[in-house]
């Protein structure tokens, strides 16, 4: 086996193994991936003859190059900055897409020098290998990072930045999972379960984006409890919520705040079944918001605001503001888009 070929073997594993990256250490993933891009130069390199005569090239070829150039130098620079702790951008999700354009990529261009060398039914496998990792691509590489993808901030990092002066007098609620379960300690802190940890904390996504909030804008911040206790694990949470959205009765909350001094509400919540949580309407419900401005943000894993805001609108006399939603792989990089939004009802 020739030294090129060698090579492209340990540059496939070394791209698969980087792209599994939920299932080992930061240190292995960062380990792949600069090796990986020190071999696709030593791999440019040996292939050199190909970018002399790079415009005679077909144009399907030549536009799988440069595809894939870019792909591979945004997943560079994003996981430098990653690596760095920038937090000017949402560097994670850009390095999430660039990822995943790589392996749609990558699939495109071995199916190119495939064609080259084999024909038929096996042309025909490869194909639909192809097509297989650029779906995998595009949808097993989001749901391993919101399931399997440990998330682990440093609060006072990603809290603190840049403030809005008001006269206004603003209060920050929001309803997380966290403290309205008893988790377990060793419960494990990823996106798709709304949870975080900073050190031995457990920190809830509409909590986290509630203390940006409250960063940003001052005022008071008040988090919506629950009498009930709603279970630590996320799809008996969700079926409960289901229960709660299918019935007339609402959830009792501890605690009702006299709302009459605060001029305007920022209601963090987590989208339930594509709706209000009833937790949140129970809220709504049990206190005065007459001429007060509400301004909801809302985290999902996907489904936007829903109908959401409709629901809120329904439920409460306060004026309800255009919404923020905030996918919740993102929150941990959201505070420039919080302060930016809530910027414009200051």
């Amino acid at each position: 086996m020739t030294d090129r070929k060698l090579l492209d073997i340990a540059l496939l594993i070394l791209f698969f193994v980087g792209m599994s990256s939920n299932f080992f250490s930061a240190e292995v993933h960062e380990l792949c991936g600069v090796i990986f891009i020190g071999a696709v130069f030593v791999h440019n390199f040996f292939n050199r003859q190909f970018y002399r005569n790079f415009a005679t090239r077909r144009t399907t070829n030549k536009i799988c190059t440069v595809a894939f150039a870019a792909a591979l130098i945004v997943l560079t620079i994003s996981g430098a900055m990653l690596w760095s702790g920038a937090t000017n951008f949402n560097w994670r999700s850009i390095h999430l897409g660039a990822a995943i354009s790589s392996l749609i990529i990558l699939s495109w261009h071995l199916l190119i020098h495939a064609r080259r060398y084999i024909h038929g039914k096996i042309f025909s496998a490869a194909a639909a290998t192809a097509f297989v990792l650029a779906v995998a691509g595009i949808f097993g590489l989001p749901y391993m990072d919101r399931w399997f993808h440990k998330v682990a901030v440093d609060s006072e990092k990603i809290i603190h930045g840049e403030k809005i002066s008001s006269d206004e007098k603003f209060l920050t609620v929001y309803f997380s999972r966290v403290g309205n379960t008893n988790f377990p300690a060793d419960v494990d802190a990823v996106s798709g379960a709304s949870l975080m940890r900073d050190g031995e904390e457990l920190i809830g996504n509409a909590q986290m984006i509630a203390r940006m909030a409250q960063d940003i804008v001052g005022g008071d911040l008040l988090e919506i409890q629950t009498e009930k206790i709603y279970p630590a694990n996320y799809s008996a949470t969700t079926q409960v919520a289901k229960v709660e959205l299918a019935g007339d009765d609402l959830p009792r909350i501890k605690k009702l705040p006299q709302l009459e001094r605060y001029d305007k509400i920022i209601l963090i919540y987590p989208l339930w079944w594509s709706t209000l949580p009833k937790a949140v309407e129970s809220f709504l419900r049990g206190g005065d918001l007459r001429g007060k401005i509400i301004i909801p943000i809302v985290t999902h894993g996907g489904g936007g605001i829903g109908n959401s805001v409709d629901v809120l609108q329904s439920v409460t006399p306060a004026k309800v503001v255009a919404p923020l939603d905030i996918y919740s792989s993102d929150v941990p990089a959201s505070r420039e888009k919080i302060f930016n939004h809530l910027k414009n009802f200051s």
